[in-house]
């Protein structure tokens, strides 16, 4: 019985699993304990979206899913999850603190799966050089392009459709190799929906009235069924935000897709009062540095009908940055989705550092013609460009202090290292990855007359030092 096993969140004493078999039955899926002792206890459940239109897309692949989640496990210890005689998953617990030489994880988002870059994407992280080994990898935003690429099979409905293009990423694909190594933790945008969802395109039949309430529940639907169940519980009661640990690091994954609004609501939102409440306690309550993980940067200029941004949507934006202000620790952003990677430091007020690390894409999208053309074989190109004063109006109070680093490279991710400092601090040592010569990124100006960190380096990798702030 063919099985597929992708790791997803884990901890300092748990793990869990999603499991994709060929057949009915549950999988005869295994934990192995590889520092000795008694094998953990192993809990396998079915999972499934719980709505037929589209679980039974999944049934009529031949498929079923199921989680499997381990807890009580030892800190920093190596497990293995096998089903039957297939291969081996390895995944290791964060450890109980950052040790000495610290942890690394991987940083990605803008995958698109039909170039075929999972050979190189799977070495890149096997090998991560100078960096590894990994630690769990972090898919942040367009991990599957839903609303590009050719219409998978004769699709008769947006469940149809969207469950296929999750099967060939997942099941059929080489890339369900990537996924299936290392710990995910993921979070999500647009095209896991249609591109500047929810908001009516012009190029897209799914936007439109007949059709857009059966692509978007699709969409969703499937995002939880796939993605979302790899994460920690919601931290909120609403939503699909979480939070993790890696000690003393703590993470808030902040969800500013599913459940937007559209613009021409009296009151549009981004993310649920909920979770941005969940997300300003966590801020607020930080005991040591902190990680911030979007979907969209924050160091962005205001979108339009096309592709409105976080800037957009002015009451939550000032309140994300508030929060990250008032924070007592320095906090490190992640995010991707711009098509191009760099590493800004901002100043949010004085002596308060944020700093935003933006990796993108994996795996650039075919350009506007090639997807006009249905043709789907040329790479688009990615343009290093941002705001040079706050996004959220000519008052502050953040700004930008320094471009470190960037590249416009169409198949790139970053690695950053998690170290303790003194006092307190995290030292991060980042960098850029090319996937196709396994090598750092050789930096490249912006395309604004941003202030420019100094000495600028010659290639995409630099540290850094989050602290504890005054």
């Amino acid at each position: 019985m063919p099985v597929r096993i992708i790791p997803g969140a884990v901890s300092t004493d748990r793990l869990r699993a999603l499991v994709i078999t060929d057949g009915e039955t549950a999988p005869p899926v295994t934990i192995e304990a590889l520092q000795g002792g008694p094998a953990p206890a192993l809990k396998i459940r079915a999972h499934a979206a719980g709505d037929s239109r589209i679980d039974q897309h999944v049934r009529k692949a031949g498929l079923s899913l199921w989680v499997c989640e381990a807890e009580g496990l030892r800190a920093g210890a190596d497990y293995q999850l096998r089903a039957g005689a297939g291969r081996p998953v390895h995944v290791k617990t964060f450890p109980a603190r950052l040790p000495k030489g610290g942890i690394t994880l991987a940083l990605a988002s803008c995958y698109y799966e039909a170039f075929g870059r999972h050979k190189d994407y799977l070495q890149l992280l096997q090998s991560a050089p100078s960096y590894g080994p990994l630690a769990a990898k972090l898919l942040v935003g367009d991990n599957i392009y839903v609303d590009v690429g050719a219409a998978p099979g004769q699709a008769r409905s947006g469940a149809e459709e969207t469950i296929g293009r999750y099967l060939q990423y997942y099941w059929r694909s080489g890339y369900a190799e990537v996924l299936s190594y290392l710990p995910t933790f993921c979070l999500w945008d647009d095209h896991e929906l249609w591109n500047n969802f929810p908001e009516w395109q012009v190029h897209l039949a799914r936007t439109n009235a007949r059709d857009r309430y059966a692509y978007a529940e699709a969409g969703v639907g499937a995002l939880k069924l796939f993605q979302a169940v790899l994460n920690p519980p919601p931290a909120a009661r609403s939503g699909l935000s979480y939070r993790f640990d890696i000690p003393p690091v703590s993470c808030f994954a902040l969800d500013l897709r599913a459940g937007r609004t559209i613009m021409k609501t009296a009151d549009p939102r981004m993310t649920s009062e909920a979770e941005l409440v969940a997300f300003e306690r966590w801020a607020a309550n930080l005991q040591a540095p902190g990680i911030a993980v979007f979907g969209q940067p924050l160091w962005l200029d205001r979108g339009n009908w096309m592709d409105y941004q976080p800037p957009d949507f002015a009451g939550e934006y000032s309140r994300i940055w508030r929060a990250l202000t008032n924070a007592p620790y320095d906090v490190l952003v992640l995010s991707g989705d711009v098509h191009h990677s760099r590493l800004l430091e901002i100043d949010a007020a004085k002596d308060r550092k944020v700093w935003e690390l933006v990796s993108s894409p994996a795996c650039m999208i075919p350009t506007i013609e090639s997807i006009a053309a249905g043709a789907f074989d040329v790479q688009d190109k990615g343009v290093l460009t941002f705001p040079l004063a706050y996004p959220g109006g000519p008052v502050g109070p953040p700004d930008l202090r320094a471009f470190h680093f960037g590249t416009e490279i169409n198949n790139t991710i970053a690695f950053l290292r998690l170290a303790p400092a003194d006092a307190g601090g995290i030292t991060v040592t980042t960098c850029f990855m090319d996937l196709k010569t396994k090598t750092v990124a050789r930096n490249s100006k912006p395309r604004v007359a941003a202030p420019l960190a100094s000495p600028q380096p010659e290639w995409c990798q630099t540290s850094f030092v989050l602290k504890k702030r005054a």
